[in-house]
């Protein structure tokens, strides 16, 4: 792809696209596609078959409400629209002067994860989302494209159609009562959402014996005479799960969830901690995709979803595309959007974390507000490591309080600095990515 701006072009001096009310910037080398009267579509010049062509798509209708409404109402018709939607992010932000919420989902389509990063505002009486859409892999590229064309953005305020009258206006929802305790901050409750995006697997559950057995005969065509009569248990489970036939021919299934590993060329784990309870997420890459292997999630953990559930002293295993790594992670994780502040703690004593985590703990002297919010959340801790490169990231979950960045420093303390949860995603999934390309 390109680089965001065309040679020795000031993004001041883009050509304009007009959109009703709403003025922006269009990268000099993408064209302006045949929209609607409520749409209009810019995109990147066109690409081969197979390659996913990014979009920016600016809409508008007519309606009433708040932001705190428009936000809410957005992350539900995305979750509620597009099949195994996660909403990652929902903070607040400015399009154009004017108050926006700023929001990032990924999704899959066909062969491809894709990001949908977007804003919503109000512009007088229409309802504006500018929204950028770009696979996992294009992001680094596509990143900063939609903020460079918002900042060269200008609105004017829409006015009601002479003789229309205004639709009923949007639904209100609850809000966030630690956010909204000054109301011109008033902004919509996003804890549900966690219960309506749990990480989502669709492959068997194994025991920790027979998915060691499936890793150490990977590649092989079938599992010999004398393991079937020495391991009858563990055949059983493998055929059980579609994974091998009664006379120890592998299955095809079983062909593509090792394919992966067979090939590897990273493996990435994360490690998770709920209580006292441990928990890990590892992904062998090669040949184009990973094979998964998920010990209980945040879901499973935190919020007590029961479906899907992976008893202890097991993995529930899958084959995934390579393009879906980063989000597998952050649904397993339970990376969402949150309303994180900054308190007056940022450190603590380790052995008190510790305690914390592990079974809870006295909220530390002369903790403000935003603290012990965040105190009194569940947390689930995870780190996401890259064994081969000696590389580790680690973050707190803290529930509604969102994200935390945590550390060890040398006089023994952690930190924890808090951290929104769209760079969180982008930490991981651009280390991630380059990871691969290292290998």
């Amino acid at each position: 792809m390109p680089e965001n701006s065309g040679p020795d072009v000031d993004p001041a001096d883009w050509p304009r696209e007009r959109h009703g009310t709403v003025e922006i910037a269009r990268h000099p080398r993408w064209t302006r596609l045949a929209g609607d009267e409520d749409t209009m579509v810019l995109a990147y010049p066109a690409v081969s078959p197979g390659t996913f062509r990014p979009n920016v798509v600016v809409r508008r209708k007519t309606t009433s409400g708040s932001l705190a409404a428009l936000a809410a109402q957005g992350i539900a018709g995305v979750l509620g629209g597009i099949d195994g939607a996660h909403c990652l992010s929902n903070d607040r932000g400015e399009v154009a002067g004017r108050p926006a919420r700023g929001q990032l989902f990924v999704y899959h389509a066909a062969e491809h994860s894709v990001l949908v990063d977007r804003w919503l505002f109000f512009a007088g009486t229409d309802a504006v989302e500018v929204s950028a859409q770009y696979t996992v892999e294009q992001q680094e590229d596509m990143a900063g494209l939609l903020p460079t064309m918002l900042a060269q953005c200008s609105v004017e305020d829409a006015e009601p159609a002479g003789g229309s009258a205004m639709p009923e206006p949007l639904a209100e929802p609850r809000l966030d009562a630690f956010v909204s305790r000054a109301p011109e901050r008033n902004a919509e409750s996003v804890a549900k959402v966690s219960v309506l995006q749990p990480y989502r697997a669709a492959g068997p559950v194994l025991s920790d014996a027979a998915l060691q057995l499936v890793m150490d005969q990977a590649g092989r065509p079938r599992l010999g005479r004398l393991q079937l009569l020495a391991q009858p248990g563990l055949a059983a489970e493998l055929v059980a799960a579609g994974l091998m036939e009664p006379d120890g021919a592998f299955t095809e299934a079983f062909g593509l969830l090792t394919l992966p590993f067979r090939q590897r060329r990273l493996h990435i784990r994360v490690e998770g901690a709920y209580g006292t309870r441990a928990t890990q997420l590892d992904l062998w890459v090669g040949g184009g995709g990973a094979m998964v292997a998920a010990r209980p999630s945040h879901a499973q953990l935190v919020v007590g979803r029961e479906e899907g559930a992976v008893p202890p002293g097991a993995a529930r295993v899958e084959a995934v595309r390579e393009a879906s790594i980063p989000g597998t992670i952050a649904a397993w994780a339970g990376l969402g959007p949150a309303w994180t502040a900054l308190g007056n703690i940022d450190r603590v004593p380790l052995p008190l974390f510790r305690e914390r985590l592990a079974a809870g703990a006295e909220l530390p002297d002369g903790a403000d507000a935003a603290t012990a919010r965040m105190w009194e959340q569940p947390w689930f801790a995870w780190r996401f490591t890259l064994p081969e490169h000696g590389m580790q990231r680690a973050w707190l979950n803290a529930g509604d309080a969102g994200h935390y960045a945590t550390g060890t420093t040398d006089d023994g303390a952690m930190m924890m600095q808090p951290t929104p949860s769209a760079h969180v995603w982008r930490t991981m999934s651009q280390e991630t990515g380059a990871a691969l390309q290292l290998r």
